[in-house]
Formats: C-alpha cells, sequence, structure tokens
C-alpha cells in the first residue's frame, strides 16, 4: 500500500467520524470520493430504465452510501470502499425491487375497462399473452437448476437475502452467487 493509499484511507477515517456525528459537510466530500463508483453503478441500468427509475436508483445508491458510512466497522478487515461498494449495490437491488413493486400496485379504482382487458386485445390475444409467459417460465425453468430457480422466484417476490437464505437454508452468499449465476444465464436465453 502507498503513501496515497493511506492518506486517503486516513482522510475517509476522519470524514466517516464527522458524518457520524452529523456533518453534511463530511458527506458531501465522502460522496465526492465515491460518486464515481455510485455512478458506475447505476450506469449498468440506464439503458433499461427511464430518467426518472434512474433518479430513484441515484437516490437509493445514495443513500445505501450513507448508511455504509454510518454502519461500517474498520475491525472487519474489509476497506470502506469494498463495503460501501457492496451497500451500493445492495441498495441499488433494493430500489430495482421496489420499483417492481411500485409498477405492480395499481389502484383497481383507477383502472378503466381498456386497462383491465387490455384495450384493443381480446380474449385470444390475452390467452396467447398467458401461454407466451408460461412459455417464458418453462425456459427459465430449463437452463436453471432447482436451487437457483427457488431462489430466483423468491428474489422476484421481494425477499431480502438474508429472507431467501433462511427459506433455503443456505447462506447469502450462496445466495449472492446463485443470483449472478441466473442473471447470466438469463442474458444467455433473453
Amino acid at each position: 500500500m502507498g503513501k496515497r493509499d493511506t492518506v486517503q484511507i486516513d482522510e475517509v477515517a476522519k470524514l466517516l467520524v464527522r458524518v457520524r456525528k452529523g456533518s453534511s459537510d463530511a458527506f458531501a466530500k465522502l460522496f465526492k470520493m465515491y460518486k464515481p463508483l455510485l455512478e458506475s453503478e447505476v450506469a449498468r441500468y440506464i439503458s433499461s430504465f427511464g430518467d426518472a427509475d434512474i433518479d430513484d436508483l441515484r437516490q437509493g445508491a445514495l443513500v445505501a452510501l450513507y448508511h455504509a458510512a454510518l454502519s461500517y466497522r474498520s475491525d472487519n478487515g474489509v476497506t470502506f470502499g469494498l463495503y460501501a461498494k457492496i451497500c451500493i449495490v445492495n441498495g441499488i437491488a433494493d430500489t430495482l425491487r421496489y420499483l417492481g413493486k411500485k409498477a405492480a400496485d395499481v389502484s383497481m379504482d383507477t383502472l378503466t375497462d381498456d386497462d383491465f382487458w387490455g384495450g384493443d386485445e381480446n380474449p385470444q390475444d390475452l390467452m396467447l399473452d398467458k401461454e407466451a409467459f408460461a412459455n417464458s417460465l418453462k425456459k427459465i425453468c430449463k437452463v436453471l437448476s432447482p436451487l437457483e430457480y427457488r431462489i430466483f422466484l423468491l428474489y422476484l417476490g421481494g425477499y431480502s437475502y438474508a429472507e431467501i437464505a433462511e427459506r433455503a437454508g443456505k447462506s447469502e452468499k450462496s445466495v449472492d452467487n446463485a443470483l449472478r449465476r441466473v442473471k447470466e444465464k438469463l442474458k444467455r436465453i433473453f
């Protein structure tokens, strides 16, 4: 580790102490240091979401960075940078789950008949959509192992990594690894 690295570690440690004491100026400096990391993690989703959702992802990542600053412990053998990255990735994942739930959370009072029946779609088209969905699930089921499929369904259900780990009888690290494999496999088939 070079002198520059040691200076930066010392600077981060001092900023963390000040953030925990409530200094917004210290958090602003910390954010400036870790903004490239935050933006690179959010950038992974730019092509998949609109501007409003990307802003939500940035906000989730920023909140995660703040929580990382408050909860980081130097005695766990992990640098703050790595800890911050893990927290940011998890914050983005939480925001993605929230956005998914928000999209599905529609009030029945605001739906019109066209919304409910799909506008110009007829019952035959709706059946074809259901068949396409069922075929997609079959494809997914074929490429995923039984454990990966179970973890994938729990993840889609909005469960946290800890909850999935508990239900699957696996460690959180195993859940994370399984979800990474799921994402790679799904990218290949879709």
